[in-house]
């Protein structure tokens, strides 16, 4: 096997890593620091990053209509840190900088849908997540993704148990 297959088979290893929360931010969180020279950490090209926003505000509204607060409390280190930074470091950074450009996206997409509970809704948001690191970065496309966690965290607080 090449070294580009090796490279474009890695953001998958450490997807699979992520299935075990506790180990799986560590190994990401180590790799990241070893493979961070392949991060885009901050590129703005206005029109993507617009691009991200809108498609993610049109997301949001579709899932608090359809879906509604969770009703799961899981900890806010978690959703709002930990797996912002390790799924945006696997599914995006080093997605687009290590797989060939139509598997970027469907890995970036697709895979990272089908690896959360509502896998139409999770893909959705793995495109305005994708066009966001597209159009600025990791950097802009983390706080994306902590910012939305954190919103349906606090409305999943709001509800009566």
């Amino acid at each position: 096997m090449n070294s580009q297959l090796y490279a474009a088979l890695l953001p998958l290893a450490l997807a699979a890593a992520l299935a075990v929360p506790a180990v799986g931010y560590a190994v990401v969180i180590f790799a990241m620091f070893l493979l961070r020279r392949w991060v885009v950490w901050l590129e703005l090209k206005p029109k993507l990053l617009a691009a991200g926003v809108s498609t993610y505000l049109a997301v949001f509204v579709l899932d608090y209509v359809t879906v509604g607060p969770p009703s799961d409390r899981p900890t806010w280190w978690e959703v709002v840190v930990l797996a912002p930074v390790a799924e945006e470091f696997v599914f995006r950074a080093l997605a687009f900088s290590l797989m060939p450009h139509p598997l970027s996206w469907v890995f970036a997409t697709l895979v990272f849908g089908i690896l959360h509970q509502n896998a139409v809704l999770a893909t959705l948001y793995g495109v305005a997540l994708s066009l966001t690191y597209r159009g600025g970065g990791y950097l802009p496309a983390v706080v994306m993704h902590s910012a939305n966690n954190a919103l349906w965290l606090a409305a999943s607080l709001s509800q009566v148990p």
